[in-house]
């Protein structure tokens, strides 16, 4: 396909030219990335300016679109032109090849007419447990800031989103009524006002927001809270938890420790209890992280669930020393008043695994006895 004629725009300057409105729910800021509170293995000083360099936090909106457009997992077109953003992670360099792949084959999808006013919660990673905990469950909290009812609002889907996701909107208050649920290969959904509210995170900071967006959820997901008249803090927990990196294709890990036998046995002979998230039921998912004193596993979507995790929880990841994974948990975690650090290992190999040293195992659990008896 020729390289002229795909036509992209930046979602927000479209809007300022007229084509929509936008309404700002928090500022963009710039501040350093807090230090880990552990970070051992093998770091490269790459790395390690990587972690540092980020230093804008981007602030949060609701876009409101006249005439727009949708396909695949959420991409967006306002009169034919596909809209990147910064506030959705959305970035030409990263997408520009997908919005080509789509314009190749756009008038062979069916077009699909909605007229009510309709929400476009999802994006890239709409079949990751971890992108639906901190990406598109907090923008529900950015739509009931606006002055919006969840519960009243119509959502577009992608057919082919898991069960979790329905599960999830469904303790929100979001019945299979409110869902717009459309095939993302073969649709083009025409959207007579649709609805965008952006993440909370900006490639690997979160934003302050997400304190209250846990808050959001927590409360309609799981009412009774552990809180009682005259607390002021929530209390924090004290489970040691181990959460068992799944190699179910389900889940779609591409990453493995190939030294995951021996992390485990250490975790268990350290007094943590092994846990597979996927194998509990929503409910159980959150009441086992607001349990939790201290989070150990590898970098994943099963780590993510430390969103529900009390202040003052110690959360560290393994990972690989590859640039692309980000620092996101750590940003979350210190965010939501967590302690959060990484043990860094290898690069990833072609077939995904990577390795970490036996005694930066050995080190990490030391390092969490040693915080235990401060």
């Amino acid at each position: 396909m020729d390289r002229a004629v795909l036509a992209a725009a930046d979602l927000r300057e479209t809007v300022q030219a007229g084509r929509g409105r936008c309404t700002d729910l928090s500022l963009s800021y710039r501040d350093w990335a807090p230090p880990p509170d552990l970070m051992v293995g093998q770091v490269t000083p790459t790395l390690l300016r990587v972690y540092h360099e980020q230093t804008i936090v981007l602030g949060t909106s609701l876009f409101e679109l006249p005439e727009a457009e949708v396909t695949e997992e959420g991409v967006i077109l306002l009169d034919g032109v596909f809209q990147y953003a910064n506030q959705l992670n959305i970035f030409p360099v990263n997408f520009e090849g997908h919005f080509r792949a789509i314009a190749a084959r756009l008038s062979d999808l069916r077009r699909v007419d909605v007229e009510e006013p309709v929400v476009l919660l999802t994006g890239m990673g709409h079949q990751m447990y971890g992108h639906w905990l901190v990406d598109f469950l907090p923008k529900l909290f950015l739509l009931d800031r606006a002055g919006h009812d969840i519960t009243r609002l119509r959502y577009l889907l992608p057919a082919d989103t898991p069960d979790f996701a329905r599960i999830w909107l469904g303790l929100l208050g979001i019945g299979a009524d409110r869902l717009v649920v459309y095939d993302r290969t073969r649709d083009r959904v025409a959207c007579r006002r649709l609805l965008v509210p952006t993440a909370l995170r900006f490639v690997s900071r979160a934003s302050p927001l997400m304190r209250q967006a846990r808050r959001f959820l927590l409360d309609r997901a799981a009412p009774g809270s552990r809180w009682r008249f005259g607390r002021r803090r929530e209390r924090q927990g004290t489970e040691k938890i181990l959460i068992s990196r799944s190699d179910n294709a389900d889940t779609r890990n591409r990453r493995t420790l190939a030294e995951r036998a021996r992390f485990e046995e250490t975790a268990l002979a350290r007094g943590f209890t092994p846990v597979r998230p996927e194998r509990l039921s929503v409910p159980e998912q959150i009441a086992l992280f607001r349990s939790a004193g201290t989070i150990v596993g590898e970098y994943g979507s099963g780590l993510h669930g430390s969103l529900f995790a009390p202040p003052g929880t110690t959360v560290v990841a393994l990972r690989d020393n590859g640039l692309e994974l980000g620092f996101l948990q750590s940003s979350i975690d210190h965010t939501l008043g967590h302690a959060g650090g990484y043990v860094i290992g290898s690069g990833r190999s072609e077939e995904g695994f990577f390795s970490v040293a036996p005694e930066d195992i050995d080190f990490l659990f030391d390092w969490l006895d040693w915080r235990g008896l401060r």
